[in-house]
């Protein structure tokens, strides 16, 4: 069996590489120049994906104003960090939810209402097409999905038919667009944000194997024509290479429900993610956390006994995997795990006890 023990980005992170780190900033503080201290600059970039704009009645023509999906993206040295911010949070610079930001005030606007709900430094931005993300998607091979159950809505006036049936399906560039924009179930915006982590961190994986860069640079020609940016092309593509090894994690922006549909930061438990997300060390020997193996037989035997190498006793559960990664809202023993099996960490939003590891076919392909 050959196990594959890397793991990484995809459009963020190929994106991603040209900014700056991203440490709290003092008032009155000045530009902070991007510096090295690893394979990639170091940065923080706000990257978010445009919706739909209407032309007419049931009539979609292209990209629009507002940005559904928003992420804070941290790159220094080997490690790319990406937090997730639901579209519906209130930004009291916006004086609206922070979906509206880019359409009243352009991009700086957008990086200053991150700033405002991370209290993280945005120096770039890079502002894509659902277009631009299919293309990227199919640049590398479609990703791979587990669905429980049928993923159906329809939509005639944005011309959006999704049909997934369930189980194990592997999806183009425009399927996986459909698949991440759908949010019409229990968790709503929460359940989509934690479907695109899972897209991003397959796409970058895949990025990080030199077989797919010049698909994947030929892509991003086509698609840079789209994009609202401060990244040059061709910084981004001198810096491909440096995706390999590249340690991925995604998490939440904590939040709390508030008046009608606004969410509002969770500032208590805000400052105890970004203080074990942004400043994490991990610890030196298996945290005390219950640990649970998914995936099909013969990886649990295998993770069984890689883990009984590390005193870990685990729960195992035969399951369909999509894409291998960590699991858990405990971002210091998920980190833990996450380096020891080199696996993306994928902090959901939903509740999970203790640690889980997912295990599929990618990782013996």
């Amino acid at each position: 069996m050959r196990l594959r023990l890397s793991f990484l980005l995809l459009s963020l992170a190929l994106f991603a590489l040209g900014g700056v780190l991203s440490w709290p900033r003092p008032l009155g503080e000045g530009e902070v120049r991007p510096v090295r201290a690893g394979p990639l600059p170091e940065m923080g970039v706000v990257v978010a994906a445009r919706d739909i704009e209407y032309c007419g009645y049931h009539t979609p023509c292209g990209p629009g104003s507002r940005t559904d999906s928003i992420f804070y993206v941290r790159i220094r040295g080997g490690e790319a960090k990406a937090l997730a911010i639901p579209r519906d949070l209130y930004s009291p610079l916006v004086g609206g939810k922070i979906n509206a930001a880019y359409a009243r005030g352009g991009a700086e606007l957008l990086k200053r209402a991150v700033e405002e709900a991370t209290g993280l430094v945005a120096e770039r931005h890079l502002i894509l097409t659902l277009e631009s993300v299919a293309r990227l998607v199919d640049a590398v091979g479609g990703v791979e999905v587990y669905l429980e159950r049928p993923m159906r809505y329809t939509d005639r006036a944005a011309k959006l038919f999704i049909d997934f049936p369930a189980g194990r399906l592997h999806l183009n560039g425009e399927e996986a667009v459909k698949y991440m924009r759908f949010r019409h179930d229990a968790l709503g915006d929460y359940a989509r944000l934690d479907r695109i982590k899972g897209v991003i961190s397959q796409v970058l994986k895949k990025a990080q194997e030199p077989r797919t860069w010049p698909a994947l640079a030929l892509a991003l020609r086509e698609a840079w024509r789209e994009l609202d940016t401060d990244l040059s092309l061709e910084e981004v593509l001198a810096h491909l290479p440096g995706v390999q090894g590249l340690r991925l994690s995604l998490a939440t922006l904590p939040t709390r429900e508030g008046r009608g549909t606004f969410l509002y930061v969770d500032e208590g438990a805000k400052a105890q993610v970004l203080a074990a997300w942004m400043g994490l060390t991990l610890p030196s020997s298996p945290p005390q956390v219950p640990v649970r193996l998914r995936g099909e037989r013969s990886l649990l035997l295998w993770g069984q006994a890689f883990l009984a190498r590390e005193g870990v006793e685990v729960q195992v559960e035969e399951a369909e995997v999509g894409q291998s990664a960590v699991y858990s809202q405990d971002l210091e023993a998920g980190g833990y795990f996450a380096e020891l099996f080199h696996l993306p960490l994928l902090a959901p939003h939903q509740p999970i006890l203790g640690v889980v590891v997912e295990l599929g076919r990618d990782l013996v392909q």
